[in-house]
């Protein structure tokens, strides 16, 4: 189930910044679980990418450092980083900062499914919380 969630960050983020070879290629390797390899050239090459950070991290199961770099850029109306600060919240069984960020993806993204997913965890987290 959680491979299904990470194909969906992978997916929004490729539609995002897909015009960029260098982080296409980063992408590949976060896509393909080479996530120490994609920190490194994330971090030696100067790009200073946080999102992309918090992904690879994400992936590590490092969850402290991915929500350090996520909250860096968070914005209450950005879809991406609502969505990774959800999955991390939802991994540190903080329900209540995940309900927040589902409801803001749910109130900013226009593509059903990924609204249809959001739904989904809000109904879950809504009846763990009760």
């Amino acid at each position: 189930m959680k491979k299904f969630f990470y194909f969906f960050l992978f997916f929004i983020f490729n539609i995002i910044l897909a015009e960029n070879f260098e982080l296409e290629y980063v992408l590949k390797l976060l896509n393909s679980e080479s996530y120490d390899e994609a920190i490194k050239i994330l971090q030696s090459n100067g790009i200073q990418n946080d999102i992309l950070l918090s992904i690879a991290y994400l992936g590590k199961k490092d969850f402290s450092k991915s929500k350090s770099f996520v909250l860096k850029v968070y914005k209450q109306n950005d879809i991406l980083s609502n969505y990774i600060l959800a999955l991390i919240s939802e991994e540190e069984k903080d329900y209540s900062t995940a309900l927040r960020c589902w409801e803001n993806v749910l109130k900013n993204v226009k593509d059903n499914v990924l609204k249809q997913l959001a739904r989904k965890h809000i109904n879950v987290i809504k009846k763990i919380m009760q």
